[in-house]
This record gives C-alpha cells, structure tokens and sequence, in this order.
C-alpha cells in the first residue's frame, strides 16, 4: 500500500512539474540592445521583448519595470539585470525604486507567436555605473508577481534571457 502511495505521489509530481516547465517554455524573455559598441558617454539603451512560442495565449505583465534586485519582490517590478565587466565583477545595481502595483492596462492576452516589447528603452548608464572600457555581458529576469488582485491568472515564473555582449570604447 506505501508503495503505491508513494508511485501516485510521484506520478502527480511529475505531471505538474511539466505542465509548469511547458508553460515557462512558451515564453521567451530577450533583451535587445541598440548595436554592439558604445562610446565611453554614449547612452547604452536595451528594451524587452516577450514571445509568446506555446500554442496557448498567456497573460503577462508588460510594464517591465527594471530595478535592483535589492528591493523586495512585491515592490520591485519585474525586471533585474545582471551586468558583469570586462575584469568579470558584477556591477551593483546603483538606482532602486518602489514600484507599487501595476495599473490594469499593463496586462495584456499575449497571443501564440506574438510578442511585446517595452515601450520605452531603458539607459543601462542610469543603473549601473561603467567605469572601464571593454566587452561588457548583461542578461535578465523576468518574473511578474502581480495580476491577482485584478482576478488576472497571470504568468508569474521566472524566465531568464540569454547574455548579451557589447563593447564600450574609450576614446
């Protein structure tokens, strides 16, 4: 009787954990920057990009507000950037903000093969401070942790974007 207690729990295990892994693979998470080298003053401007690759519409969180991952979950937003320098240190995050909820019109049905890209472009120079010239790396978090309080079923897992590579070039 343990035994086939023991094989139900691990079957139902098992078929959660894929419906959950399935789900974070329909989504894609990207940062996008402008071009690949900058000069030592020049802004270094990266927008974000969410692709829907499932056969399911998902709701998400298209407010991608970016900010240390210092701050408390719920009152970070739903982006934090890792940046390391061409001697291989992590930069620290230099600017943080509460962000407070998201209003309504930030969610939206992201349809199968669409994507959404923020807005606006954020200036990576504003929150981290870059003080060497060489091949920078910088890849993100996505993760949403609001909707429920509108009655939204909401995509709230992590996704991690691929590191992205550029060049600052001191003149």
């Amino acid at each position: 009787m343990r035994l086939f207690k023991f094989i139900c729990i691990l079957v139902l295990f098992f078929f959660f954990s894929q419906i959950c892994f399935a789900k974070i693979l329909n989504l894609k998470f990207s940062i996008l920057l402008e071009k690949s080298a900058y000069k030592w003053e020049e802004p270094i401007n990266v927008t974000f990009k969410l692709e829907n690759k499932g056969k399911e519409p998902e709701f998400v969180n298209k407010r991608f507000y970016l900010n240390s991952e210092d701050i408390a979950k719920e009152r970070r937003g739903e982006v934090v950037l890792k940046v390391i320098s061409p001697s291989g240190k992590e930069l620290p995050c230099k600017f943080s903000y509460e962000t407070g909820l998201p209003k309504s019109d930030y969610f939206e049905l992201l349809e199968p093969s669409k994507e959404i890209i923020s807005e606006y472009p954020r200036n990576l120079r504003g929150y981290f401070s870059f003080e060497e010239p060489g091949v920078y790396k910088v890849a993100a978090v996505y993760q949403n942790i609001f909707g429920k309080e509108i009655g939204l079923d909401v995509f709230k897992d992590k996704l991690s974007s691929d590191s992205v590579s550029f060049k600052i070039i001191k003149e």
